[in-house]
C-alpha cells in the first residue's frame, strides 16, 4: 500500500502520560473551542474504540493512539507526522494505578497501601502495566523508545508532560509548528487556555452531568464516577505516593531510557 495517502498525525503515548490533554489542545488550536470529550473523539478519533470507523472511513487528520509505533500498527502506511507525550515513570504508575480503581471500582489508595504497592511491583518486574502490554502497547520503556529512539520517514514531536504542566504555550507553539504554522500568537494563547487542566476538569463535569458519551463519561462507569473518581484526577508532578526505595527501583530500572530523556533518577 505504498501509495496509501499520508494523511494520518498520530497524538501517541503510554497510556495515561498526557494524551488527552493534548488532543484538546490540538483540536483547540486546529477547529476552535471545544466544549466536549465527545467532540474531541469525532476530531481525534481514539484507534483504540474507533478503529473500525477509522480504518474504513475517509478520516484524516490527528488520531490518538496507545500502541507502540510499528510499520504493521493500523495506518501506518498512512502517516504523515506523529506528536508522542511522554511523562516521569513515577507519574504513570500512579496515574494507571487510579485509572484501573476507576475501571473496576477496587478501592481508593487512601484505604489500601498494600493494593498500590503491589501495582508498582508488578509494573516494575513487567517493564509496564500488563494490561497494556497485551493489548499491544508494549512495556513503558518499548512504547516511548519505539517512538523516540528509532528512525521513522516522517517528523516526530517529542512533548513532555512536565513541560505541558509548567509551560503549556510553549507547548502549543510545537503543535502549532507542526499543525498549523500560522497561528497566531492570540490564537496559541486562546488554545492553551481552552486546554486547561481547569477547563478540562468543568468539562468533565459537564459530560458526567448532562452524561455526553466521550473520553469522561461512559455509562458502565457510573459506579466510579458516583464514588467521585474522575479521568483528570490531577495531572500533577512527582508521584508522593512512592517511597524512596520505590524510586530508587523504578530510576535503577529504566536507568538508561531516563539518561536519554533528561529524567532524573530517583
Amino acid at each position: 500500500m505504498s501509495g496509501a495517502p499520508k494523511n494520518i498525525v498520530w497524538i501517541a503515548s503510554y497510556p495515561k502520560s498526557g494524551n488527552t490533554w493534548v488532543r484538546f489542545m490540538a483540536c483547540n488550536l486546529l477547529y476552535g473551542r471545544q466544549e466536549s470529550a465527545a467532540a474531541v473523539g469525532v476530531l481525534a478519533p481514539d484507534l483504540h474504540e474507533k478503529a473500525r470507523e477509522i480504518l474504513e472511513g475517509a478520516h484524516a487528520g490527528l488520531v490518538k493512539t496507545h500502541f507502540a509505533w510499528s510499520p504493521d500498527m493500523p495506518l501506518a502506511e498512512r502517516t504523515a507526522a506523529a506528536i508522542y507525550v511522554v511523562r516521569r515513570p513515577e507519574d504513570v504508575i500512579v496515574s494507571n494505578f487510579y485509572y484501573a480503581q476507576r475501571s473496576s471500582g477496587a478501592a481508593a489508595l487512601a484505604d489500601s497501601r498494600k493494593a498500590f504497592d503491589e501495582y508498582f511491583d508488578a509494573f516494575v518486574s513487567n517493564r509496564g502495566d500488563a494490561r497494556w502490554i497485551r493489548l499491544g502497547m508494549g512495556s513503558w520503556d518499548e512504547n516511548v523508545s519505539s517512538w523516540l529512539e528509532a528512525r521513522h520517514p516522517f517528523p516526530v514531536v517529542p512533548i513532555r508532560f512536565e513541560d505541558l504542566a509548567s509551560d503549556p504555550q510553549r507547548v502549543c507553539g510545537m503543535l502549532a509548528q507542526l499543525l498549523r504554522p500560522h497561528s497566531t500568537a492570540e490564537e496559541i494563547l486562546a488554545a492553551v487556555e481552552n486546554s486547561s487542566f481547569r477547563r478540562l476538569k468543568e468539562i468533565e463535569d459537564a459530560d458526567i452531568r448532562e452524561k455526553r458519551v466521550g473520553i469522561f463519561y461512559k455509562p458502565y462507569l457510573e459506579p466510579s464516577i458516583q464514588a467521585g473518581r474522575r479521568f483528570m484526577r490531577q495531572g500533577s508532578v512527582g508521584a508522593p505516593e512512592l517511597t524512596q526505595e520505590q524510586r530508587a527501583r523504578l530510576g535503577a530500572a529504566f536507568a538508561p531510557l531516563l539518561a536519554k530523556l533528561s529524567y532524573p533518577r530517583g
